[in-house]
């Protein structure tokens, strides 16, 4: 079953005094978030445990969006915030549209090329400044990289977690 939170960006600096924080998205040219109703109900991921929290207001800056979270009111409140994820409830986002996908979801998916030999499975995902990279874990043959781009993902199916891909070996 796939995540019902997925990782939207990281929040940065307190912006004034009144508690506003800014918010880099992951991905810059994804789905913007000045375009979600407000308020919205979000969670921040931190180091040792989760916290649910509430959009009021996204201010869209050059580089991502100042917000204002319910119950942050001071510089200090949302400098505590700085360096947490911000993770949006999937529901909240617009529909895919046909070969588009969750990063999110290719974790633990198992991995098969076109003539279904087993690669392994998808144990991690990071960004390496261009794209998304898997890191995939086989028993026998270890770790491997692959670019998680439509240059190597044949199809994806994350319920059945399955993605086939196309190495160029």
């Amino acid at each position: 079953m796939p995540a019902e939170v997925l990782p939207f960006g990281i929040l940065g600096r307190p912006h004034g005094t009144t508690g506003e924080i800014s918010l880099r998205p992951f991905h810059s040219g994804g789905w913007s978030l000045d375009s979600a109703p407000l308020p919205l109900a979000v969670t921040i991921g931190g180091l040792h445990s989760d916290s649910p929290a509430t959009i009021t207001t996204i201010r869209r800056m050059a580089d991502g969006f100042l917000l204002k979270l319910e119950g942050v009111s001071t510089r200090e409140g949302a400098s505590s915030l700085t360096g947490r994820e911000l993770w949006l409830p999937r529901t909240s986002l617009p529909p895919l549209g046909a070969g588009e996908f969750y990063v999110e979801d290719l974790l633990g998916c198992l991995v098969e090329d076109s003539e279904r030999r087993v690669l392994g499975v998808v144990r991690k995902v990071f960004w390496n400044g261009a794209q998304d990279v898997m890191v995939i874990d086989h028993e026998e043959h270890g770790e491997r990289l692959l670019p998680a781009v439509p240059e190597f993902i044949v199809s994806i199916d994350p319920l059945g977690k399955r993605v086939v891909v196309d190495p160029h070996e």
